[in-house]
């Protein structure tokens, strides 16, 4: 008995060794990749990614290396797991860097931009974004060079849209992005690059209130890929084409599209895209009175976004932390200039220190003195009062603007209320704080919509969805809320 059984083990495990030191050909592991990127099912994406990171490390094979990180960073940015997608991204760019790859070069860039945009960085996202424009220059591969610009303007209209920019502009970039994919020669690339775009086309028509062209881009999206066989693409089509009756009030329409989407996004595990679903069927199940499923998608929608939000949070936090430390280090990098700066200063103002000492003896130029330097003081007070009061006035100027640094800098103005907002309310996007911010600031639903260049009506319906979550009573002003908070 006990000779059958050790047979069997020393039949596997010598059935596992030939397993791992079976080699594959380049064309067999681009084959797996390929096949990776169309999973919808991301955790095992991310396995098939790791075992084709391997295979083409144990042939040397540096394309295979290259495409596997990018599919695992495609993997943590969809399951919202930005701390590793950057960790993958650092990676697979000095691996590109080594063999002066620059298209995987600017693959790991876009992906740092979304990964810092998602997370609310949005000064060092677009900074990143910047670094990978102009790296595309030396891109000789036409192919590489149209799917990089279309990447880097699609990234650039995700980080406007994060940011509540006006979807006039986010159109732009979206139509850039579409411009550039049109170029593309290789049938199937082209294809998927298009499919990926038309959807966030169809969101920005949404914005735009023009439901019709959104229904068509995201139809479209959701052609394209289907025909590459794209599951997790088919998702986001089939999301855009239920938004987009949501928005024209066809309720049985807009349910059917948002429960064929479902499934695939379940078993991509994209939590964020499963939370607007439950949002939005809730929402749909409330104007058809039915109140049991609308309790049901409600509560499902609220437990989903607590998750999220608590994952933002900690991930925000580990991110903090490696750009201070990324800080500190280019710091230190520049401390022994800063020491002989410091050295060269010391010397200049002990000169002229006793410069001043020999030529001003007297006990009246030293009174004189003593009244320059109190007076100095007394200017210097007055200048900071007037810095204080210029930070409100230039908070203002940042929101009509709709300025990316306003957040940044109205955290640093008012860090109290920041504080109070955050902490009681932990489970707040970026875009909703930001949000609260200019109802802090005492503007109107009319200044909001024109700043934002979004109507009125879209104004109104953040309003109210705050009002839900902050469970504001609709009797009790929400800007004056805000401003005793």
């Amino acid at each position: 008995m006990n000779f059958f059984r050790n047979s069997h083990i020393l039949f596997l495990i010598a059935f596992v060794n030939f397993t791992n030191a079976q080699t594959f050909t380049p064309a067999q592991i681009d084959e797996k990749i390929k096949y990776n990127f169309l999973l919808a099912n991301r955790e095992k994406a991310l396995e098939l990614s790791s075992e084709t990171y391997t295979m083409s490390e144990n042939i040397g094979y540096y394309n295979g290396k290259a495409k596997s990180l990018t599919a695992k960073i495609n993997c943590y940015l969809g399951l919202g797991e930005q701390d590793k997608a950057l960790e993958n991204a650092n990676q697979l760019y000095n691996l590109a860097k080594s063999e002066e790859d620059y298209y995987h070069c600017i693959q790991a860039l876009i992906a740092k931009t979304i990964a810092y945009s998602y997370l609310g960085f949005f000064e060092k996202a677009t900074k990143i974004l910047e670094e990978a424009k102009s790296l595309s220059n030396k891109i000789e591969n036409e192919d590489d060079y149209n799917s990089s610009m279309g990447q880097i303007y699609a990234a650039k209209s995700e980080i406007l849209n994060l940011q509540y920019d006006t979807p006039q502009n986010t159109i732009k970039n979206d139509l850039l992005s579409v411009s550039y994919y049109k170029k593309i020669k290789d049938k199937g690339k082209r294809n998927e690059w298009l499919s990926i775009q038309y959807s966030s086309l169809g969101y920005t028509y949404i914005d735009l209130e023009d439901y019709k062209t959104s229904l068509y881009y995201s139809r479209k999206a959701y052609e394209l890929s289907k025909i590459e066989k794209d599951s997790i693409n088919q998702a986001f089509g089939l999301y855009g084409i239920a938004n987009a009756y949501m928005k024209m009030n066809q309720i049985d329409s807009s349910i059917y599209y948002y429960k064929k989407a479902f499934p695939l996004f379940e078993k991509a595990d994209d939590i964020y895209r499963l939370q607007y679903i439950y949002d939005d069927l809730a929402t749909l199940y409330e104007k058809s009175g039915d109140d049991i499923i609308y309790s049901y998608y409600s509560k499902k929608a609220k437990e989903i976004s607590d998750i999220i939000r608590k994952k933002e949070k900690t991930e925000t936090e580990k991110i903090s932390k490696i750009i201070l430390q990324q800080e500190k280090e280019e710091w230190s990098q520049n401390f022994y200039i800063s020491i002989a700066v410091l050295v060269f200063l010391s010397v200049v103002s002990l000169i002229l220190t006793l410069i001043f000492f020999i030529k001003y003896k007297s006990q009246k130029h030293i009174n004189e003195t003593n009244k320059v330097n109190l007076t100095d003081a007394e200017e210097e007070l007055n200048h900071l009062e007037l810095k204080v009061n210029d930070a409100f006035n230039e908070l203002i100027e940042l929101a009509k603007s709709n300025d990316s640094s306003f957040l940044s800098r109205f955290r640093e103005v008012y860090p109290q209320f920041y504080s109070n907002l955050t902490n009681s309310y932990p489970d707040l996007t970026t875009g909703q704080i930001q949000f609260c911010a200019l109802l802090k600031l005492n503007f109107t639903t009319k200044e909001i919509a024109s700043y934002s260049y979004i109507s009125v009506r879209s104004v109104e319906t953040k309003k109210n969805r705050l009002r839900k979550r902050l469970e504001i009573p609709s009797e009790i002003d929400l800007n004056k809320w805000m401003m005793d908070l």
